[in-house]
């Protein structure tokens, strides 16, 4: 625990602009992560409001994995079988009611991300266990000329299935770290992935979720774009 980089209540309050009980329910939805207390003060990762401060809240419930999945799917140009053919379509006419900051924020309950601390060794040996996503994606050239990116390099995201994420740990020594450069998205649903990869509004949306501008901004760019075709 590190008290300076961590915030408390009252600060995550005022660095997100909302109420301290507003804040309470933004760590009971696992939306910010908190690292402990000092004394009986409890103490935010204060990447977390950051990450929260880049990508902005939005009252209201977020969708469900399935829903949120669905929309990554449409934006990606797929058909998303696990909903109904009157779900597709009312999904259809609220995506085109949102920006991509909006997306971001519904979006959050489609996976559980764990963020670890890898040797660059073990960042090598992880990267080939897992579906790639935000800058990793970027390995795959066609991946890094939509987003205008490069590199890829230096960290390890991607998807795995819900419970893999500490057999990965286990075998690769990860750590957990608020701040580290290995990100595990756990989901439950298999279908997004049928083709080997994450759809590309789900990269998108998790650049967007960087506290790197340069991919945040990338990240947000194709969501919109994907939204407006």
């Amino acid at each position: 625990m590190d008290v300076k980089r961590d915030m408390t209540v009252a600060e995550a309050a005022d660095r997100l602009g909302r109420s301290t009980m507003s804040i309470h329910r933004l760590i009971h939805s696992g939306q910010l992560t908190t690292t402990g207390t000092v004394g009986k003060a409890l103490l935010i990762d204060r990447s977390s409001v950051e990450r929260l401060a880049a990508t902005g809240t939005r009252p209201g419930r977020a969708w469900t994995a399935k829903t949120a999945w669905a929309a990554m799917a449409l934006l990606s140009g797929q058909n998303p079988t696990w909903i109904s053919p009157s779900e597709k379509s009312r999904l259809k006419s609220r995506l085109r009611e949102l920006d991509a900051d909006a997306v971001c924020v519904l979006a959050r309950n489609k996976d559980k991300t764990i963020r670890f601390r890898a040797t660059q060794d073990g960042l090598a040996a992880l990267n080939s266990h897992l579906i790639a996503s935000g800058a990793s994606a970027m390995r795959d050239e066609t991946t890094a000329e939509t987003f205008g990116m490069s590199g890829g390099g230096g960290i390890a995201e991607g998807y795995v299935m819900s419970g893999d994420a500490a057999a990965l740990a286990n075998a690769f020594g990860l750590v957990e770290d608020p701040d580290g450069n290995a990100i595990i998205h756990e989901v439950e649903l298999a279908e997004p992935f049928t083709e080997g990869r994450a759809p590309v509004a789900a990269v998108a949306v998790d650049l967007m979720r960087s506290l790197a501008t340069r991919e945040r901004s990338a990240g947000r760019r194709v969501v919109d774009e994907l939204l407006h075709v």
